[in-house]
């Protein structure tokens, strides 16, 4: 099985020069902190360090790893850290309950899994035959990296999609590192999963679930966005913009360059099997906009799951998004 043990802590450094943008000493540059998940996408930073884009922004970025939104939010609320990488969908129930993030660059979106078979970032597999469809998970057990988060709302759509009752499914959380054991151990029936967990369980012979991609339920759905806190955006707006003007440059960079993004793949997650590794595809992958059409579906489901006490606050989400960012996603 080639399962990957473990991930590696993330740091980038980017050694002090030039002169900064987001209001540092001349001749100085100001460390800023993101958060990101220990996937294949963070691979895209590590590109645009590489490539300059933060350092002529006067940031020398530091990256930490997180496993979801939900363990990200209180940190960048509670100004432990200034960026990270969220769904929607984590945001969305932040703002609901009083933590006014906001959205400031877009960064991924559904992609192409590696043998080209599941066009989502996300996927639920599972390796009994018996379950093929959406309609199949009722009265199944699928694991997720959130509870209330993107991965069962998708999902319990999906079944709902299919004509099954979604209340029949039990979802458990568990990181994306811990789903395949689980799965082959019969722990859980079926896990929804990400690159390049899925192109190495394909490889093993499971099989994607059809119908329970991120765009089944959410067409053209956004995965991730990089976000801030309403305290950093009103206090330090040009450090925002600055990160927003390099994040802008790295997603270009690397939509144009996805051999660049897979040379830094091992940087993420430094035991990946190298076979593995050729069969990941970026192409289409990273976003360049935000198309506000698939938050407002995120939004319906929501408002229609009863997980928010009031209405999905879309607007409030996207107040300090760049005004070159919105429109069609790439």
């Amino acid at each position: 099985m080639k399962a990957l043990k473990a991930t590696a802590a993330l740091t980038a450094l980017v050694l002090l020069a030039g002169c900064t943008s987001s209001g540092g000493e001349e001749g100085q540059l100001r460390e800023v902190s993101i958060g990101l998940l220990p996937a294949a996408a963070t691979a895209a930073i590590y590109v645009g360090i590489e490539e300059g884009f933060f350092e002529r922004e006067g940031i020398e970025l530091r990256i930490e790893s997180g496993q979801g939104s939900a363990a990200l939010l209180p940190a960048v609320s509670s100004g432990q850290m200034q960026f990270a990488s969220g769904t929607p969908v984590s945001l969305l129930i932040a703002r609901d309950q009083g933590l006014d993030v906001r959205v400031v660059s877009p960064w991924t979106g559904d992609g192409v899994s590696g043998n080209g078979t599941v066009n989502s970032s996300n996927v639920v597999i599972a390796n009994d035959p018996a379950i093929s469809t959406a309609v199949d998970l009722e009265g199944k057990t699928v694991a997720i990296n959130a509870l209330h988060s993107v991965g069962d709302l998708t999902i319990r759509e999906a079944v709902r999609h299919a004509g099954g009752d979604p209340g029949a499914v039990t979802f458990v959380e568990m990181t994306f590192a811990d789903m395949p054991g689980a799965l082959a151990q019969g722990h859980v029936d079926a896990i929804w999963t990400a690159e390049p967990f899925i192109s190495t369980l394909l490889d093993e012979g499971n099989h994607a679930v059809t119908g329970t991609n991120n765009s089944d339920a959410i067409p053209n759905m956004i995965t991730q966005v990089i976000f801030t806190s309403q305290q950093l955006a009103d206090e330090d707006p040009e450090l925002v913009a600055a990160m927003a003007r390099a994040l802008k440059k790295t997603l270009q960079f690397s939509a144009e360059h996805p051999e660049d993004v897979r040379a830094k793949v091992p940087t993420v997650l430094p035991q990946i099997d190298q076979d593995l590794l050729a069969q990941l595809i970026f192409d289409g992958y990273y976003e360049t906009g935000i198309d506000r059409a698939p938050l407002e579906r995120i939004a319906q489901l929501l408002d229609g799951e009863a997980w928010l006490r009031n209405p999905a606050d879309v607007d409030g989400l996207l107040q300090s998004l760049p005004a070159d960012r919105t429109g069609e996603a790439k």
